[in-house]
């Protein structure tokens, strides 16, 4: 048995949305939330009984290096850099 996270949302006419978190397309609405839970089990167990949850993994590029590397430290040393860097934190320090 498998345990699946259901969102219910109760609308102002009484009525109950049950939805399958991980599968938002799974909703059925219902008179009471007993009900929209009996009928989001019965839709679960009837679209899972002709299907297969698999996990697939997505090798990383290793190979490409991240762009932004090249621009690390571009900056270090640079005065006219460190007092913007000072002026912008004063600013922040004021609006908090």
């Amino acid at each position: 048995m498998t345990n699946w996270n259901i969102l219910l949302e109760s609308a102002a006419n009484g009525q109950t949305t049950a939805t399958v978190i991980a599968l938002p397309t799974f909703k059925v609405t219902a008179t009471t939330r007993q009900l929209a839970l009996k009928k989001i089990q019965r839709l679960l167990t009837q679209r899972l009984s002709k299907a297969e949850i698999v996990s697939l993994p997505i090798p990383e590029n290793q190979e490409a290096p991240n762009p932004w590397l090249e621009f690390g430290g571009i900056f270090k040393g640079d005065s006219d850099f460190a007092e913007i860097v000072e002026t912008l934190q004063a600013e922040r320090a004021e609006n908090e």
